[in-house]
């Protein structure tokens, strides 16, 4: 199991920055320019068990379809994503939000498994480790850009 943890600081209430990681909608606005996500289904409001269908295609080539749940939802502090199907063998992915210093310290906890074995860990080595790295950056920053101009 592989895991990525990478935190940013953002000019703006812990409030805020729940409420726009709990709207999946936002998804497509933070995800960097080669990969398209669009939702195939959500359930809203988003809780503890609601389930979100993307279409993701990565860089014009790729699509998969990944099925998510919430497993965690915990207002204001937690909200974690669970992979049920989809690329990686496994996927789960903590939003998490503390307040620092009157602004919000938002961190991405990523574990994942990726398929077929040794092929799927020479893969991780190549290239997959750097494509999550860099689109954590870019949504996180993303993130920040778009909440401190509220």
């Amino acid at each position: 199991m592989y895991i990525l943890e990478k935190s940013i600081l953002i000019k703006c209430a812990v409030k805020d920055a729940f409420d726009f990681h709990s709207d999946t909608n936002n998804l497509s606005k933070i995800s960097p320019g080669n990969i398209n996500v669009s939702i195939i289904k959500l359930e809203l409001p988003l809780k503890k068990g609601s389930s979100i269908e993307l279409k993701i295609k990565q860089s014009g080539l790729i699509t998969s379809v990944w099925k998510l749940r919430i497993k965690n939802f915990d207002p204001f502090r937690i909200i974690t994503d669970e992979l049920i199907s989809g690329p990686f063998k496994s996927w789960e992915h903590d939003h998490i939000f503390t307040e620092k210093e009157g602004k919000t310290l938002m961190t991405d906890k990523v574990r994942y498994e990726l398929p077929l074995g040794v092929f799927g860990k020479m893969a991780h080595s190549v290239f997959v480790k750097r494509m999550i790295e860099s689109q954590f950056e870019s949504r996180q920053l993303k993130t920040r850009d778009l909440l401190e101009k509220k």
